[in-house]
């Protein structure tokens, strides 16, 4: 069986209600040479099943279920796994555009140097939902445009590897990318064709750091 260009990872926490509309959206792409690699991490509200269901559309797939342990294991855990040369994420309460990963694949054609490459995003949501704050001042917020949003992450394998994968601190995403800037090339494209929903305090990615935040504080 070839190996896929590309690994698309998936972390899952009971998100149920959103789940198949991420799904569709990666079985929509135009570009095709990708696994998917669903990450369960400890759902308890069916979520792991409705990625079965889905299992026998893909080429190339892996489930795996863990218990919970959060995002930074998660994301770690589907990497390790990931068979393909280069990474990225799409969270199950996102989506894609049709020809998100195409654009990013094409761009790293045309540039062979990039490491590891993140871009804008299509934010949906209320505005006030759109500021976060700051890792580095978590008494000032600062607008998610303005912040590298991790599920746009698009890497070689290797940056991963060498970085020694997530670290499980406050938003480990940002943590990542200021180790890799250090070491690789990392370049910021204009191509919002990740879509982001934020919901207020029901977004993933606002669930997982408040309780990546608080296991950290015990």
């Amino acid at each position: 069986m070839q190996i896929p260009l590309v690994s698309v990872v998936t972390a899952v926490y009971n998100r149920s209600n959103t789940l198949s509309r991420a799904i569709e959206s990666l079985l929509q792409q135009q570009f095709q040479d990708f696994e998917w690699i669903a990450v369960d991490d400890g759902s308890t509200d069916g979520s792991f099943k409705i990625a079965q269901k889905y299992a026998s559309s893909f080429h190339h797939v892996q489930l795996i279920q863990k218990t919970h342990t959060g995002i930074a294991d998660t994301w770690n855990t589907g990497i390790r796994a990931a068979q393909g040369t280069w990474i990225t994420f799409l969270d199950s309460d996102d989506a894609y555009q049709p020809d998100h990963l195409q654009i990013r694949v094409h761009y790293i054609q045309a540039h062979p140097e990039t490491d590891l490459l993140h871009s804008t995003a299509m934010l949906i949501g209320r505005e006030e939902d759109f500021w976060v704050p700051d890792r580095h001042d978590p008494s000032r917020n600062i607008h998610l445009k303005d912040c590298a949003i991790g599920a746009t992450f698009f890497m070689k394998r290797k940056v991963w590897e060498t970085l020694g994968g997530y670290r499980p601190v406050l938003f480990p995403d940002a943590d990542f990318l200021e180790r890799a800037a250090a070491r690789f090339t990392v370049v910021k494209i204009d191509a919002p064709t990740y879509v982001y929903y934020r919901n207020s305090s029901d977004s993933f990615l606002t669930r997982v750091k408040l309780k990546d935040q608080n296991d950290k504080q015990l």
